[in-house]
């Protein structure tokens, strides 16, 4: 995402932010090894389950994690000034023809577990969201926290429509990808408040690794549409020889 220059008391805007631009690369990166692995055990040459086992779903929530914390700062950075709408309408509606294209494609991948809300999905919905919260990072915090605690507590929870989507839409019970909105928009929304406090300005080191990841978080979503499907069509293959 490109970052428009304008003032702003809290921290001085660069064109782009270099450690937003890291962590979107490196969650790029882990979501590649994740899916790699994934693909694995689907045709059957490694005997894991992303799914149930703990180690497979800490290192998932990590992922979309810094996927979602990204979304909160970047859209910050853009709307904390003022909100562009037509910008926004033009984010949001990429983002919604791309998640049609994964659920589509995903069809056909994976027919019994095809994806309906996956983290695309998500961030189609949660970037109009983060973008009015932008200009109110204190509250955003708040109820970013509150998210969280609720759902720790089981008072909040996607689970009843989730059940009833299943009932009425007839959508799989299981899914290769999955972000409930409910706690995931408290990261977007806690990502908001670190930029405001520059809490995520760590300065870190250009060097090669740094650069080359940063630039890779400059193209994550074309990375995204389009490693899974060349990844899984290479072991497709592989598995028909």
């Amino acid at each position: 995402m490109v970052i428009q220059q304008q003032n702003t008391p809290h921290l001085k805007l660069k064109e782009r932010i270099f450690e937003v631009d890291l962590l979107r690369g490196s969650a790029i990166v882990l979501m590649v090894i994740f899916h790699f692995c994934y693909n694995l055990a689907v045709f059957d040459w490694w005997d894991i389950n992303t799914n149930t086992q703990l180690e497979w779903r800490i290192f998932r929530r990590i992922i979309v994690s810094g996927f979602l914390l990204a979304v909160g700062m970047s859209s910050y950075l853009v709307y904390s000034q003022q909100i562009r709408w037509l910008k926004l309408t033009k984010s949001t509606l990429k983002l919604i023809v791309v998640a049609w294209l994964i659920t589509v494609g995903s069809v056909f991948m994976y027919p019994n577990a095809w994806v309906y809300f996956g983290i695309i999905h998500f961030i189609a919905i949660a970037l109009p969201i983060a973008a009015l919260f932008s200009r109110f990072p204190n509250t955003a915090l708040i109820i970013g926290i509150t998210c969280l605690i609720t759902y720790q507590l089981g008072w909040i929870s996607m689970r009843p429509l989730w059940e009833w989507s299943v009932h009425h839409l007839h959508i799989p019970t299981k899914t290769i990808d999955l972000v409930s909105f409910v706690p995931w928009i408290a990261s977007v929304l806690i990502g908001i408040y670190l930029m405001h406090k520059s809490l995520f300005n760590l300065k870190i080191k250009n060097n090669k690794l740094t650069n080359s990841l940063a630039r890779l978080g400059q193209h994550s979503l074309a990375i995204y549409i389009l490693h899974q499907p060349i990844m899984y069509g290479i072991m497709f293959a592989i598995a028909k020889i």
